[in-house]
């Protein structure tokens, strides 16, 4: 054993968000330890300018390397998008990037070759998903749906309420009306409202949630660098939030062992 093997996995979101992620993780690795930064004091980034989105994932990934991580993953697409070769260069851990996963699985589950993307509006604006999707299969064709108020609410906790609904409800019209029978959830924020959107589109769309695509790139890290902890115990968690710690708290709670976690403000 080594000691690099023993340091945890750094997950970190603008928000709430990527806990969605971290649940999928644990789950997949449930005996790594994971560290995980929230920054929902400047939530939410979608609409931020590049600039203010790349100091702030650069900050939040630079004050995850100090505790220290043996590698991290972004859990927010849009730091994805426009910080993750600012955020490698600033740090010397191998980092992950899950904005474009979920785009082959929905490519290969689509009956009608068409498949529709849910996003903040700076992925959207991105097209990342779209690039990735015509690279695997250059006649499928992608429906961009921007999400501008949707993180937000979940960020406040509208999970099933009529503020949270009735946004959903106006960015699934469009899919529905197109007859889109696969979606990405192209927002960590939004796997959260996945039974919501499950029960508006009464089955007519299968959501993909992207965090499977993104453990198995974390594996291959793992695999390929020897990181792997050795330990037998189930892992630990320690949540970070720059803000209000309640949401967190809530969610995290629902997937968690709380005798393996421990929840914490932080000044970035």
């Amino acid at each position: 054993m080594n000691n690099v093997q023993q340091l945890p996995i750094g997950v970190f979101d603008s928000g709430v968000g990527g806990l969605s992620v971290l649940k999928v993780l644990q789950e997949q690795f449930p005996n790594e330890d994971f560290i995980y930064i929230g920054d929902n004091a400047n939530n939410p980034v979608g609409n931020r300018s590049d600039d203010e989105i790349t100091f702030l994932a650069c900050r939040i990934a630079e004050a995850l390397e100090k505790q220290p991580v043996k590698l991290m993953v972004i859990a927010c697409n849009t730091f994805t998008v426009v910080a993750l070769d600012e955020v490698r260069e600033r740090v010397s851990v191998p980092v992950i990037g899950g904005v474009s996963q979920g785009v082959k699985t929905a490519i290969s589950e689509s009956k009608s070759n068409t498949i529709g993307i849910m996003a903040t509006v700076a992925t959207v604006n991105s097209h990342i998903h779209k690039h990735v999707a015509l690279e695997v299969d250059p006649e499928v064709l992608v429906w961009e749906q921007p999400c501008p108020e949707l993180a937000g609410l979940i960020e406040q906790g509208h999970l099933d309420d009529f503020f949270v609904r009735d946004v959903c409800e106006e960015y699934v019209e469009p899919l529905l009306s197109r007859e889109i029978d696969v979606v990405v959830l192209g927002c960590t924020h939004f796997p959260f409202v996945k039974p919501l959107l499950e029960e508006l589109t009464a089955g007519r769309i299968q959501f993909v949630d992207p965090a499977y695509e993104t453990s198995n790139l974390v594996c291959r890290i793992l695999e390929h660098k020897n990181l792997y902890n050795p330990q037998e115990n189930l892992g630990t968690v320690k949540l970070y939030f720059t803000k209000d710690i309640e949401l967190g708290d809530t969610l995290s709670a629902s997937f968690l062992d709380t005798n393996r976690r421990t929840i914490e403000h932080i000044t970035l």
